[in-house]
């Protein structure tokens, strides 16, 4: 979810993972459970892969727009197994912690250092 739009989820699917998962798990519009809108915390994209675009990107000049085009899908292509896992691993700490502190924003919990920043 982005901008705090609703998910597009059909009630087949709503049904289904209730079954699977129970009701208090399901994060999506219309459950016990609200999903955070606009929520940095939650999301990898945000919290992990802008910043290792920006860091491998900087590393040196880029002549033309199909240049960096190409430049940043090698970097996401030769992103590792072991790298993605850690980022995962990195996700789960901050839903726990995000849990922990009743849905508060956890940014002042986290070091500065990012353990998934170095690929």
């Amino acid at each position: 979810m982005q901008d705090g739009a609703p998910p597009h989820i059909a009630t087949p699917v709503k049904q289904l993972s209730n079954l699977h998962f129970g009701n208090d798990r399901i994060i999506i519009q219309h459950f016990p459970t609200a999903w955070s809108p606009r929520s940095p915390d939650l999301n990898p994209c945000d919290f992990w892969l802008w910043g290792y675009l920006k860091d491998v990107m900087y590393g040196g000049p880029i002549a033309n727009i199909p240049e960096l085009k190409n430049s940043i899908a090698q970097h996401i292509h030769n992103i590792t197994t072991e790298t993605l896992r850690s980022v995962v691993e990195y996700a789960v700490l901050r839903f726990q912690l995000i849990e922990e502190n009743g849905g508060q924003h956890i940014k002042h919990f986290l070091s500065k250092s990012n353990p998934t920043s170095s690929s």
